[in-house]
């Protein structure tokens, strides 16, 4: 998303960052939670990717930022781990809700770039609902996230051995069973009383 086309001070603001080493915040409140945007559709994260304890569910106003200069606030029920103060949403999940929002106020905007830039505070999302609000009361009740990062995940199945070469998941490809191996699972059965299922 190129937010420096849209706040111009923000180029500025990353260009100081690369130097002093200390984040730049758009937000006038202290940033607030961790964040991740999981782009991957086939795979919900019901675990924490940094604890691995159970994710509970936190709805947040989310302030996202549309390409060209749309801010808007979006009231969506994030997965949430409280030991990490990690937020997830589902990439796909968001677009759509965008999608249909856009769908009855402005048609050109859906499809166009996005950025989830932090939360803002409640009670502005609550009145913000009966009035628009400007930019500059956005960013003045404004949570930057304290970090962004990304979700991977290494999907199950197998692999030829190129992949094992380069780092990626070993080739385990199990061995059909010998004759021998079925005569021993075969007395064992009948030790244990169970019938085995002939192939």
């Amino acid at each position: 998303m190129a937010a420096d086309a849209v706040y111009p001070s923000v180029r500025n603001l990353r260009e100081r960052d690369a130097m002093s080493r200390q984040p730049s915040r758009l937000g006038k409140l202290s940033p607030m939670y961790s964040f991740i945007l999981n782009p991957h559709t086939e795979t919900r994260v019901s675990r924490c990717p940094r604890c691995e304890q159970r994710m509970r569910q936190r709805k947040v106003p989310l302030f996202i930022h549309v390409d060209p200069m749309v801010p808007m606030i979006l009231g969506y029920t994030c997965r949430y781990c409280p030991d990490c103060d990690l937020l997830v949403a589902h990439q796909d999940e968001i677009e759509d809700l965008l999608a249909r929002m856009f769908a009855e106020r402005d048609p050109s905007v859906i499809g166009n770039d996005y950025l989830v830039m932090g939360t803002v505070e409640r009670a502005l999302w609550r009145e913000g609902m009966k009035a628009g609000k400007t930019v500059g009361e956005l960013l003045e009740n404004l949570h930057d996230f304290v970090e962004v990062s990304e979700l991977e995940y290494d999907p199950g199945g197998w692999y030829p051995d190129e992949d094992a070469a380069a780092g990626k998941r070993e080739a385990a490809r199990p061995e059909p069973p010998g004759p021998e191996q079925r005569r021993s699972r075969k007395r064992r059965d009948k030790r244990s009383g169970k019938r085995s299922k002939r192939r």
